[in-house]
């Protein structure tokens, strides 16, 4: 493969996505984010974004992800940001090659206000599925903010193997199977509590007291839109995604150091957001140029 750009931390290929997938060393990856195409059945100047109907469209997609599932560490997370076109087609094909088990959650991102449809409901949020490579070990750093927060340690309802008793610090047994509710952590994040003094009873039931902000997976914040309305002119591409979100993924899913890749690089954020946060990064794109937006985004930084 030829590089396109490269630097001291970031490498950009004008390649075919498989191509450079096919050429990354197996477990080498600690995140993956991808915007990954939408099946608009659009053809624009510089890419094509009709992938057939949705099962040719995930033929196209099945060798990609099997290959981003070979190329991501045994710790890494990887992000799909997709939306309503091929969102639900997409959760099945990566609960085939990770695991039902591996699925993390379905982040919703809020892109534009109400834009006013011609007799439909206006479409106003992306899809970004979010997986791990292992279930039991994944890199999560947690947002640590000055005020304290509660977070509860349980949920209503029996779960076979999720609600054993375990014990605290002076020994005081906690039964969740007889108030018929579960556990939410793994037994090892229930010690690192205790030895963390941020594990509290209250009325028999487990809480964390922390400083440690708890995150939905609505983001919906004004730095989550899209920047771009159809009456204005684009810089470039119509939908750069906001640095907000990469901020997000980027910092709490990977530590510095780490590498993170993008394999629809297009207006170039990921590879921003990766600089930004001392990562290094792998990132591609089909088209020459978003590999030229991209490449003009980092020099300005």
């Amino acid at each position: 493969m030829k590089e396109f750009y490269k630097d001291n931390s970031i490498v950009i290929y004008n390649e075919d996505n498989l191509n450079v997938l096919q050429n990354i060393p197996d477990e080498s990856v600690n995140l993956i984010y991808c915007d990954i195409l939408y099946n608009t059945g659009k053809v624009f100047e510089d890419y094509n974004d009709n992938l057939g109907n949705p099962y040719q469209a995930l033929a196209w997609y099945r060798r990609r992800i099997a290959h981003m599932h070979k190329v991501l560490c045994a710790n890494g997370s990887i992000f799909l940001h997709c939306n309503w076109r091929l969102d639900s087609y997409i959760r099945i094909l990566m609960d085939e090659i990770f695991g039902a088990e591996c699925f993390r959650n379905r982040i919703y991102r809020k892109h534009s206000n109400e834009r006013g449809f011609y007799k439909n409901f206006d479409s106003q949020i992306d899809t970004i599925l979010y997986y791990v490579k292992d279930p039991n070990n994944f890199i999560f750093n947690e947002i640590i903010e000055d005020r304290k927060h509660i977070v509860p340690l349980y949920e209503n309802g029996f779960l076979e193997g999720r609600s054993e008793t375990r014990y605290t610090k002076d020994g005081t047994a906690i039964d969740l199977k007889a108030q018929h509710k579960h556990w939410l952590i793994f037994p090892k994040d229930f010690e690192a509590l205790i030895q963390k003094n941020e594990l509290r009873l209250v009325n028999g039931l487990p809480y964390r007291v922390s400083n440690i902000k708890p995150l939905g997976n609505l983001w919906c914040d004004s730095d989550m839109l899209d920047a771009y309305s159809r009456t204005a002119i684009a810089d470039a591409y119509d939908t750069p995604k906001p640095e907000a979100i990469l901020n997000n993924i980027i910092s709490i899913c990977s530590n510095e150091g780490d590498t993170v890749a993008d394999f629809f690089l297009g207006g170039g954020t990921t590879a921003v957001v990766t600089k930004k946060l001392n990562r290094k990064g792998i990132f591609c794109d089909i088209s020459q140029k978003a590999c030229t937006v991209t490449v003009q985004k980092l020099k300005a930084l």
